[in-house]
């Protein structure tokens, strides 16, 4: 493979290595073919800054990392916390969702995604639903989900409706 160079200030390289492990952290919890090669990039910014830039202190050996050099302690916790407010978010939005669109699914029974958007009615009871699940979980978390145990001889539990 060729390679190319580009040019970066100290900060610029400081941005580049949050974003990558800002990417990386996201990634890991998904099965992201090119894992390998996003995890080679971070160590090489983190190495040019380390050796480049040591006057930011961004960058230092990573020890028992996968990589040789990595991002200060100080600046990786400050991606955590972008990390964990994503997290939260994706968290909220697809449980709220899912849980919306199981009710619905079980009041109306399966049906198109086009006729719940041109049926003013349909669309204003999804929604509402979304509403209440997206308030619960924002205002509670998931404190009020609980597993139901099924009668004896059906398969599976369902999560009771939320308070």
């Amino acid at each position: 493979m060729d390679e190319i160079t580009i040019t970066f200030s100290a900060e610029e390289l400081i941005e580049v290595a949050k974003a990558i492990y800002l990417a990386t952290n996201i990634l890991i919890q998904n099965d992201y073919e090119n894992k390998e090669m996003l995890h080679e990039i971070d160590g090489r910014i983190c190495k040019a800054g380390f050796h480049l830039a040591p006057e930011t202190g961004a960058f230092y050996p990573g020890g028992f990392t996968e990589n040789e050099f990595r991002l200060n302690n100080e600046l990786a916790e400050e991606c955590d916390v972008l990390v964990e407010n994503y997290d939260a978010e994706i968290f909220t939005d697809s449980v709220a969702y899912d849980l919306a669109d199981r009710d619905f699914r079980e009041k109306y029974g399966k049906m198109d995604a086009l006729i719940v958007v041109n049926n003013p009615k349909l669309l204003n009871e999804i929604q509402a639903m979304q509403k209440l699940y997206i308030k619960e979980i924002e205002t509670y978390g998931v404190t009020h989900l609980r597993l139901e145990k099924k009668e004896s001889g059906k398969k599976g539990g369902k999560i009771k409706n939320l308070k």
